[in-house]
């Protein structure tokens, strides 16, 4: 006998929570209340009969089982959302060309558009590599841009890509076994590797509320796409997340140094003309990048930190 489906809605709530680790962040996502999601976890493990959490009186941490089921899950979402929006839309044909921030596509959109092909194969795509500025942001000619920013445009359809989080990465093999750093603190300014005149590290040390002796120090690169390749390179200490990171993640060329993550000041944005919103190729586009970048969020939620055996 073929086992019963669990409910749908249970099956988004428990992977909004896997992915975000947190009922109250998946409650916001979802736009249900905190005691909502709470019972659809408990629903979806009383339907499977098997427990999918650590529980803890402080939070709710995903057990193996969980672990592991959670990636099923959002892949089959991904793929049920993705079949459902082709179905609901006529052939689609044609050049769309896209703006992105430079460091985003070559780390990241360029390894995420074979997947675009695969499933749009009549949409050619135009990538330009630039980082737009609020005049560009209003008067560029693009289609639909992804933008780092405030998120405050007049005049354009504006919709939140991602948030994510900033952390010292390196090359794992960056410190000698003596000079590993195991707090903080312990940084040295020399090791540093700047995208900018100094102001994102200093931002994030004193978020974590620590110093670095001679932070004026370091190698400054001018550009985060730089500064991480150098870091991967086995240069230095740059600051990298999640999505940037992605692939030096998967193919061991950084690790995080540290377990603290910052919030980055600004956030990536979609943006494109008010009465374009509804072309069937920017909405297409639209939902495949979400996708992606959700993908790339949950399957990087456990990204590695440097360990002190490494040799």
């Amino acid at each position: 006998m073929r086992r019963p489906l669990p409910p749908l809605n249970a099956l988004r709530a428990f992977e909004a929570v896997a992915r975000l680790h947190s009922v109250t962040l998946a409650a916001d996502e979802l736009h249900v209340t905190h005691g909502a999601v709470s019972h659809q976890i408990k629903t979806l493990e009383a339907a499977l009969g098997i427990s999918l959490f650590h529980r803890d009186r402080r939070q709710l941490r995903l057990n193996q089982t969980g672990l592991v089921y959670s990636r099923q899950v959002r892949e089959a979402l991904r793929l049920l959302s993705e079949s459902t929006l082709k179905l609901g839309l006529p052939s689609v044909e044609g050049r769309l060309h896209v703006s992105c921030p430079p460091t985003l596509a070559t780390k990241w959109l360029a390894y995420q558009l074979r997947t675009f092909r695969a499933a749009f194969p009549d949409i050619d795509l135009t990538v330009v590599p630039r980082n737009l500025d609020d005049e560009e942001v209003a008067t560029g000619d693009y289609d639909v841009a992804v933008v780092y920013g405030n998120g405050e445009w007049e005049r354009r359809q504006v919709q939140l890509l991602a948030n994510f989080d900033m952390t010292p990465v390196c090359h794992p093999r960056f410190f000698e076994a003596s000079d590993q750093p195991h707090q903080v603190n312990e940084l040295r300014g020399g090791w540093l590797l700047h995208e900018d005149a100094g102001g994102n590290w200093k931002r994030w040390l004193a978020t974590v509320g620590a110093s670095v002796n001679n932070l004026g120090r370091g190698t400054h690169l001018l550009g985060a796409h730089l500064t991480l390749e150098s870091a991967a390179a086995g240069f230095g200490v740059a600051l990298g997340d999640r999505i940037v990171c992605a692939q030096d993640f998967a193919r061991g060329n950084l690790v995080r140094l540290f377990e603290a993550e910052v919030p980055a000041p600004q956030a990536y944005y979609l943006v494109c003309a008010p009465h374009r919103v509804d072309e069937p190729r920017i909405l297409l586009f639209c939902d495949w990048i979400q996708a992606r970048i959700e993908h790339t969020l949950g399957r990087n939620g456990n990204a590695p930190v440097r360990r002190t055996d490494l040799q």
